[in-house]
């Protein structure tokens, strides 16, 4: 956070850890989410503000939705405009599973609420946004504008400069967690496997590295995946690093990984894309086709394959160890100058 930049904290009531009885709490306690409990410090705190320095605007962003509401308060009370930023849709139709009809019903109606009262909406994908007015018609388009994600070539700057993909084995990296439903690396194991089938590549010289990947990684469904991919010694597990670290471990990479294969995120693209190609190495992105491959269309930059689609995952898996093994993984990687518009200045 720069030093120019003024945090205020406050007390807070998270309904998971402060309201639950043996792990338990009632459901209707958390909506929209289990952060609501900030909301009446966070709206005397930013009334005081108010009152006390000049704001022109209040800016509140989501996930978590509590911040809208209480963005809405601060807004109806001081008359000041008001923008809402979504990085992911606040409910799914039809509902996630596991989700109340209580709290899918809350999350439409303050939804609705939010748009009503916001001066504009802002959305991290233009599908995103396109839901979003399309679920309001009646308000007008222009209320609703989409800022993707993207780089910030500062972090670059200062990250540990660039190196050259090692001769000696096609080291395959992804940063951040991995889990079971929507981030599962499972299938690549598996086309590694099947492309040492092929006879066209040595699973003995690719390395698979995650980095941050969480409890997942130590699971016995993994360690099963694993063991039966004949990858034992292949796949490494390394503990989360700041920022600056895992942007010089992303460039030690020869592919990147990218997993993203729940519905609900077909119309979002991760930050972590963008920073993946601005480190000027390809992308393996296990996704379904959505926002992301859109992205990847548009710049280039490696390869788009719905997890579910085991034989193209593997073909991919060849074409990737063949470019690496020619030394032509470099002319994988995004154009430079279609990449520049996610610059975040």
């Amino acid at each position: 956070i720069p030093p120019d930049v003024r945090v205020i904290r406050t007390r807070f009531i998270n309904v998971k850890r402060h309201l639950a009885i043996r792990g338990s709490y009632p459901s209707f306690l958390a909506i929209p989410d289990r952060w609501i409990g900030w909301w009446p410090w966070a709206v005397v705190a930013g009334r005081r503000i108010i009152k006390e320095e000049s704001v022109d605007l209040v800016y509140s962003t989501s996930p978590h939705a509590t911040a809208h509401l209480i963005a809405l308060e601060l807004s109806r009370r001081s008359r000041i405009r008001w923008v809402a930023d979504f990085r992911d849709p606040w409910y799914e139709e039809p509902p996630e599973t596991g989700t109340t009809r209580l709290a899918h019903f809350a999350a439409r109606q303050l939804e609705r609420l939010v748009v009503g009262h916001a001066d504009r909406m802002v959305a991290s994908t233009g599908r995103l946004r396109d839901a979003l007015a399309t679920r309001y018609p009646w308000k007008p388009r222009g209320k609703f504008v989409a800022i993707p994600n993207g780089y910030d070539e500062d972090d670059f700057a200062r990250a540990v400069g660039p190196t050259r993909p090692s001769s000696d084995e096609l080291l395959i990296v992804h940063a951040g967690s991995i889990s079971a439903d929507f981030r599962d690396p499972r299938p690549l194991l598996e086309a590694v496997r099947r492309a040492g089938e092929t006879g066209l590549v040595d699973p003995g010289r690719i390395r698979i590295r995650f980095l941050g990947g969480g409890p997942f990684g130590e699971s016995p469904e993994m360690k099963q995946a694993i063991e039966e991919g004949g990858l034992t010694s292949r796949v490494e597990f390394l503990p989360r690093v700041p920022y600056g670290a895992a942007l010089a471990a992303l460039s030690e990479a020869g592919v990147l990984l990218l997993l993203q294969a729940s519905a609900d995120t077909v119309d979002l693209v991760p930050a972590k894309l963008f920073e993946y190609l601005r480190t000027r190495r390809p992308v393996l992105a296990m996704v379904p086709e959505g926002a992301t491959g859109e992205v990847l269309r548009d710049v280039g930059g490696g390869w788009m394959v719905d997890p579910a689609d085991s034989n193209r995952l593997r073909d991919t898996i060849v074409a990737a160890y063949q470019a690496w093994a020619s030394g032509n993984l470099d002319s994988l990687t995004a154009d430079p100058s279609a990449l520049e518009k996610f610059s975040r200045e």
